[in-house]
């Protein structure tokens, strides 16, 4: 299976949290996470979407941002198996879309750099 590279938002504690609960369960380490903020970016990424919305990519070419990153995330975890199917009806109904849409609105921008030992992840 490709290695999926992920930018989250690393201001943002709640992507914090889901990319370091993702790495935790990722046991065949086919999840890169890359941090958006660090200026450090793959040529073709739209960063004013990026900054709104996850952003993941296989060969560098063809972006998904959102709720296909979610897809695209939990279809390369085996741990995460049982919930594609229900992702994949979210996904073809853009109900999985408009969830994300309404959660990436309402997350708080926190923009400082914090170490391991930060109290707001």
């Amino acid at each position: 299976m490709n290695t999926l590279k992920v930018y989250y938002d690393n201001w943002c504690p709640n992507c914090t949290r889901f990319m370091k609960f993702i790495k935790k369960n990722d046991l065949l380490n086919v999840v890169i996470f890359k941090e958006l903020r660090d200026n450090n970016h793959s040529e073709g990424i739209n960063l004013k979407e990026a900054e709104k919305k996850m952003a993941s990519t296989v060969d560098d070419k063809s972006w998904n941002y959102g709720y296909k990153s979610i897809y695209e995330i939990f279809k390369r975890i085996p741990l995460f198996w049982l919930f594609v199917p229900v992702l994949f009806l979210l996904k073809i109904t853009r109900l999985g879309e408009f969830l994300y849409n309404e959660l990436a609105l309402k997350r708080k921008i926190i923009p400082m750099h914090c170490d391991e030992h930060c109290e707001i992840n």
